[in-house]
């Protein structure tokens, strides 16, 4: 199978990964045969690119991190502001990851504008799990790290659609309304007992910037706990490369260097560090430009060195490991 965007995906071909509509629930099963109607129609609810089988690509495999039940009952219990089957769903997501012997992320987004919060808080959790997985985090820090990932914007519940799906510029009035989230968020979890007390700061801190500029309590550096700090930079990666109304997802391999640049300013350098340990800048089934000219594919990770993945001429078919070809870079992904 191989990413290609939507624009660029011909009549009849085969859906490799299912989509998944605002309620968690299959819009398109794997195998859907895509007609004309349904592009047009997945084109016009937001969606950027699919995941398709095709000649080209067959013997690509992209594996998914989660299960299609577990991304539906999460997407479900989020819609509910039922907290504690949000909990229950946030132990579920560590579970599968600790059950994988692979935890490198390495998909596209593919979701769409409606959905959009629901899966982003859901990617923010698996993130944050394998960053936290990453750092040596137990089993207990884990689960807590992934429900505070999963409630980190439940806050935004309470701010306007007009507000949260703007496509100008938020005026000074609305940026505020959009910084109390975290706050809110926070109110709506502190009178729960079964929520840990570290989840409730996380989810109130994820927004605080090493060099203390950010929001609600401008901390800094050692006085945000570990937990919001990977969240942080997970919130914003899975941000940068997602698609909005307001804006084109910018491609991994760019959202990482921002996530580098703004290492001691915004970020904490270690949970940076972890994040380009187990993200593939170019993930598999992507297409790219070689520095040599040619077009090819992702088909394949080197889990030591995700900037030097193997390759697939799309022309000719022909693989090459730029772990073994140092003359060959990948310049840009194709978009």
């Amino acid at each position: 199978m191989r990413y290609l965007p939507i624009k660029q995906v011909k009549e009849n071909s085969i859906l490799a990964i299912p989509v998944y509509n605002d309620s968690g629930s299959i819009l398109l099963n794997a195998n859907t045969i895509l007609k004309q109607a349904y592009l047009k129609k997945l084109e016009l609810l937001g969606y950027v690119g699919l995941y398709i089988y095709d000649d080209i690509s067959n013997g690509i495999v992209v594996k998914e991190l989660l299960s299609e039940q577990t991304r539906r009952d999460t997407v479900a219990a989020l819609k509910s502001l039922n907290l504690d089957l949000c909990r229950l769903m946030a132990h579920s997501i560590v579970d599968e990851l600790l059950d994988k012997s692979d935890v490198s992320y390495d998909m596209v987004n593919i979701a769409a504008f409606d959905n959009y919060t629901y899966i982003h808080c859901i990617n923010v959790s698996v993130l944050s799990v394998i960053v936290g997985i990453g750092m040596g985090l137990n089993y207990s820090q884990l689960k807590h790290l992934s429900e505070a990932a999963l409630f980190h914007d439940i806050g935004k519940v309470s701010i306007s659609l007009d507000i949260l799906n703007k496509k100008g510029k938020l005026t000074e009035e609305e940026m505020n309304i959009m910084r109390c989230h975290s706050e809110e968020g926070y109110n709506m979890l502190k009178e729960n007992c079964m929520i840990s007390g570290l989840v409730k700061n996380a989810v109130l801190s994820h927004h605080e910037n090493e060099d203390g500029s950010g929001y609600p309590r401008q901390l800094s550096d050692k006085n945000i706990h570990i937990y919001a700090k990977i969240i942080h930079v997970c919130d914003v990666y899975d941000a940068l490369v997602s698609n909005r109304v307001y804006r084109r997802a910018m491609n991994p391999a760019d959202a990482l260097e921002y996530l580098m640049s703004n290492c001691y300013i915004m970020f904490d350098i270690d949970c940076v560090k972890k994040i380009l340990e187990y993200v593939s800048p170019y993930p598999t089934g992507i297409s790219v430009e070689l520095s040599n000219g040619q077009e090819a594919i992702v088909v394949q990770q080197n889990t030591k060195h995700y900037l030097r993945p193997k390759v697939m001429i799309t022309a000719t078919k022909e693989e090459i490991d730029l772990m073994e070809v140092f003359n060959l870079t990948i310049l840009k992904i194709l978009t």
